[in-house]
């Protein structure tokens, strides 16, 4: 289905010079336009598969849930006289690196009987798998055996822990959170409670084994300044010698002054003891703020994620469809397009015409195409802009066609036009009877040959039929305005070789010479048979039709080399996409 009026015509130069490389690696801004018309569908396609595969592996692969617990760490330690004061970021990052020791998890995996869970140990991956059967052909590739160690079960149980979880500070404060990350929402809670436990316990230990320590060294202190203390000889009997009685009550006072000494320092020591206990009493150790509950939501793979990754790969997936696609496949959608890649001048270009516009001419007989008892009464005005400029003459009515073709010509015999396309069911027949109608009107002699003949034969009895040898020749009528349209339609009745059936319509067509003025030929396509390559010494002009987004520019470029570039009369792209199609706008090479 056609709509018309896109006429390009450019009589300067020669209808088969391509344009210099330089001006189409140009790239301007309608060029990108019309790249993005063509193809987001294409690109929407490839965002919408995409999304379907996301959606598909979000909801086929095995989810993963992450639970969270929070802990407030202690107060640092109170920095010693003459040190510097302790940072507490860095505090706060050494207890990170201490919960994740193998202290910490080696206390969660012996707590948690982690290592006897063989379901847990065991690693049932598709790296495992696949590692363990590279290692296992490599081995019998090279005729050695695999290393059997004994597996260190809790060193792997701590292992996978530790992949299983991470830490981080929130903000700036002494609080950490534990994140758990696995395919069970309860098992994520456990384990993350129970790491949250183990280091508070673990501190714990440690704070009491070095309590204990501390008032180890303090009770042996007290003991031996309480030995020193209360622990003094009173002299039993002064000696009779004055002298050795002054020196006894002289060392007897010396001790105790130093009883008294020792004592003070042990009363000392002992208050002392006693208030470091009570403060370290009041000095809060790390504790649970938030325990790990059981999540709802799986946290991989997540929705918002997927559907961006998705839309993002799709679309670039899409575009990159299309550049190749575009650097590839050469389509020829628009008339742009066809004088950009072989620069032809004389490009009609006819877009869609929508079933409602076409009109049935009459009743035709059995013998006929379908296709010629249509008619659009839309194609007319441009295929009479074509009839008009074959022969050179612009601006003349139509009805003076047929006069100005012959005198200009200057040629014995009938005019013949030959209409053919490189591929199948581009609209040349629709072209052909088209052309045929409107010469036909202006009051020559004009014929149409159906020269199809790999189409069905018909049921009626043919005239000289030869088989082996010749297409076989019938006449029939397509109704027109005024006597009607005649055509001839040559079939085969049997087998025949396509040499002769191109022989047979060369020779039909220079015996009709005679009796016509205007011959229009309506060729099979050009990847079927030769037959236009073997008329074109009988083939006054040739009108070419190509169908948008069908036709390729190799196959346009295949088909100009066997077409003179004096007898190319012009070239028809159908149906082009009423979205690019400008009506009424002159294309300027």
């Amino acid at each position: 289905m056609f709509a018309t009026d896109h006429f390009v015509l450019q009589p300067s130069g020669s209808p088969h010079q391509p344009i210099p490389p330089k001006d189409r690696d140009e790239l301007t801004a309608k060029d990108i336009l019309r790249f993005v018309r063509s193809s987001w569908r294409l690109c929407l396609l490839w965002i919408v598969v995409s999304l379907g595969v996301g959606g598909a592996y979000a909801a086929l692969s095995p989810g993963y849930y992450t639970a969270y617990a929070t802990i407030l760490l202690s107060s640092p330690p109170a920095s010693q006289p003459g040190e510097a004061e302790a940072d507490e970021r860095v505090y706060v990052e050494s207890q990170i690196q201490v919960i994740q020791s193998d202290e910490v998890v080696g206390r969660v995996v012996d707590h948690t009987g982690l290592a006897e869970d063989e379901e847990f140990v065991m690693d049932d991956s598709l790296r495992a798998r696949i590692s363990s059967y590279v290692r296992s052909q490599l081995a019998s590739l090279f005729g050695t055996e695999l290393p059997t160690a004994e597996p260190n079960i809790r060193h792997e149980a701590m292992v996978l822990v530790r992949r299983a979880f991470s830490v981080h500070q929130l903000g700036s404060s002494r609080a950490v959170e534990i994140g758990v990350t696995s395919s069970d929402p309860q098992f994520s809670a456990m384990l993350a409670n129970a790491i949250a436990g183990g280091y508070i316990g673990s501190q714990r230990e440690r704070r009491q084994a070095a309590r204990a320590e501390e008032t180890s060294d303090l009770h042996k202190r007290l003991a031996e300044l309480r030995e020193k203390a209360f622990v003094t000889e009173s002299p039993k009997k002064l000696a009779s010698d004055p002298e050795s009685a002054e020196r006894a009550r002289v060392l007897f006072r010396e001790q105790q002054s130093a009883a008294e000494v020792y004592r003070s320092l042990y009363n000392a020591l002992l208050q002392r003891t006693h208030s470091d206990f009570s403060a370290s009493s009041l000095i809060p150790s790390a504790r649970v703020i938030t325990a790990a509950e059981p999540p709802r939501q799986r946290s991989w793979p997540p929705t918002v994620l997927m559907v961006a990754l998705s839309s993002m790969a799709g679309g670039v997936a899409g575009v990159g469809h299309a550049l190749i696609r575009q650097a590839m496949n050469h389509r020829l959608m628009t008339v742009e397009d066809v004088h950009r890649s072989t620069g032809l001048d004389r490009i009609v270009g006819i877009a869609r015409i929508p079933r409602r516009r076409w009109n049935v001419v009459g009743p035709c007989e059995q013998s006929l195409q379908p296709v010629y008892s249509k008619d659009a009464p839309e194609l007319h005005s441009s295929l009479s802009k074509i009839a008009t400029r074959m022969r050179g003459v612009q601006g003349r009515q139509v009805s003076k066609v047929a006069t100005r073709m012959r005198g200009v010509q200057g040629r014995q015999g009938g005019f013949v036009i030959g209409v053919a396309s490189p591929l199948g069911k581009s609209g040349s027949s629709t072209v052909a009877v088209h052309l045929a109608r409107v010469i036909a009107a202006t009051g020559q002699k004009t014929l149409l040959v159906d020269a199809n003949w790999q189409k069905p034969s018909m049921d009626q009895p043919m005239l000289n039929a030869e088989p082996a040898r010749k297409l076989a020749r019938a006449f029939a009528t397509i109704p027109a305005d005024q006597e009607g349209l005649e055509v001839l339609v040559l079939r085969p009745t049997g087998s025949i070789s396509d040499l002769n059936a191109s022989l047979s319509i060369s020779a039909a067509l220079q015996h009709l010479q005679q009796e016509y003025s205007c011959i229009v030929v309506d060729f099979h396509s050009t990847d079927r048979t030769a037959d236009l390559e073997a008329a074109m010494g009988v083939i006054s002009e040739v009108l070419l039709v190509l169908k948008a987004r069908r036709t390729f520019a190799d196959h346009l470029e295949g088909i100009l080399r066997i077409i003179p570039a004096e007898k190319l009369s012009a070239v028809i792209l159908t149906r082009i996409n009423r979205a690019a199609f400008s009506p009424n706008r002159e294309y300027r090479p």
